[in-house]
């Protein structure tokens, strides 16, 4: 099954997200910052990740930094499966929360290779959106669409930005040249209202199926959800990179 996050409507979102301007700016006070010549960078490095995602409730305007709680995402679809999840996937108005009470239990960043690897962990991550769906479900038959949500419970994310060096008016900055993203709850817990035009015993029937089988569910839909949170979080990154220089980053070599 392949990830139709469509180009066009990726752009809608990294759109709404930019906040950018074209000169570098130092990072607010109120934030955490990291000296790489400091002996315990990387642990600083985590929290200071932690407490930018505890912040995220609004936006830093600042270094253009996203609101991620909620974290809106117009539309998001992925093609029909071949397996457990044999319907298309088409879900519009997403607010994703959870991610502004992450925990981070690590964060490196190796100046040799330029990659930034980020391990955390949310106690709930939740997806509440409008879905439209029409196909199979475990070989039996699904169809409908209204509202919806999607729990991730104890959820860890390891995600990794692969950078590259430019210069921007007289100042280093990194751009991210690619990511990696993987997903891993310890249980989810699924919902579909008015499934089958409002059939209560049919819609309670088909969810049923899906929590009772969401680790096969899931493990279908992982790469797709993978990929697509993996553009979401880098085009994020990417906004605080054009604004803040690597040296205000993380100081001087």
């Amino acid at each position: 099954m392949k990830t139709v996050v469509a180009p066009m409507h990726l752009t809608v979102l990294i759109c709404a997200l930019i906040l950018t301007t074209c000169h570098s700016v130092e990072i607010p006070s109120f934030l955490k910052k990291c000296d790489r010549k400091n002996d315990k960078f990387d642990k600083c490095l985590a929290a200071a990740i932690e407490d930018a995602l505890a912040r995220s409730t609004n936006p830093v305007k600042e270094i253009a930094l996203a609101r991620l709680e909620p974290l809106e995402i117009p539309l998001l679809v992925f093609e029909k499966g071949s397996g457990a999840v044999a319907f298309e996937q088409n879900y519009q108005n997403l607010k994703v929360s959870g991610f502004s009470r992450a925990n981070c239990s690590k964060a490196e960043m190796n100046f040799d290779t330029n990659t930034l690897t980020i391990d955390c962990g949310a106690d709930l991550a939740r997806l509440d959106y409008n879905y439209e769906v029409n196909g199979k479900l475990l070989l039996l038959p699904i169809v409908g669409k209204g509202p919806g949500f999607i729990e991730m419970h104890n959820l860890s994310l390891h995600l990794t930005f692969s950078l590259e060096e430019y210069e921007k008016n007289g100042k280093t900055h990194y751009k991210v040249v690619d990511n990696k993203l993987i997903l891993m709850p310890q249980l989810m817990k699924f919902r579909m209202d008015n499934l089958f035009d409002g059939d209560k015993i049919l819609g309670d029937n088909i969810n049923q199926v899906l929590n009772d089988n969401w680790s096969e569910v899931f493990a279908e839909v992982k790469p797709n959800y993978e990929e697509a949170f993996g553009k979401i979080f880098t085009a994020i990154f990417e906004n605080v990179l054009k604004k803040v220089s690597k040296t205000e980053l993380f100081g001087n070599p």
